[in-house]
């Protein structure tokens, strides 16, 4: 009879557990569930502790990828999009060197986070800001 009811409730454990796993209303990829700080948050925390001022980021439509913000550091433009894995924010540098366009720019995966910087008002003449953001980004 022991085994019986231990049985039972290991059955029990598991489906509860399994039905928590279900796909909910969870937050968004590059998301942080409250109090938490995500991969983009990152970035933009390591900018701010190196003395720089990032705008508020909002959601880019871009090709690079699905999760994107886009904003600005000085009169840099800065698009910031998080993947599933390191792997596939290294290969979306390209289309991140794509955003850029003509302009003076980078695109770097730093994990599984792409930055993007472009000097499009050509209001850092040294490359010292794109320099300071590239550099400052986590790895």
């Amino acid at each position: 009879m022991r085994t019986v009811a231990a049985a039972f409730v290991l059955a029990s454990s598991l489906t509860l557990g399994l039905a928590a796993c279900g796909k909910g209303d969870g937050p968004a990829p590059g998301a942080s569930p409250a109090g938490e700080s995500g991969p983009r948050d990152a970035v933009i925390d390591a900018w701010k502790k190196g003395g720089l001022t990032p705008s508020p980021m909002t959601a880019a439509t871009v090709t690079v990828g699905k999760d994107c913000q886009s904003g600005t550091v000085g009169a840099v433009d800065v698009l910031l999009c998080v993947f599933p894995s390191a792997a596939e924010a290294k290969v979306a540098e390209d289309a991140g060197l794509g955003w850029v366009g003509d302009a003076t720019g980078a695109s770097q995966a730093y994990g599984s986070v792409l930055v993007a910087v472009a000097d499009r008002r050509k209001s850092d003449p040294s490359g010292r800001t794109i320099n300071q953001l590239m550099k400052l980004a986590p790895r």
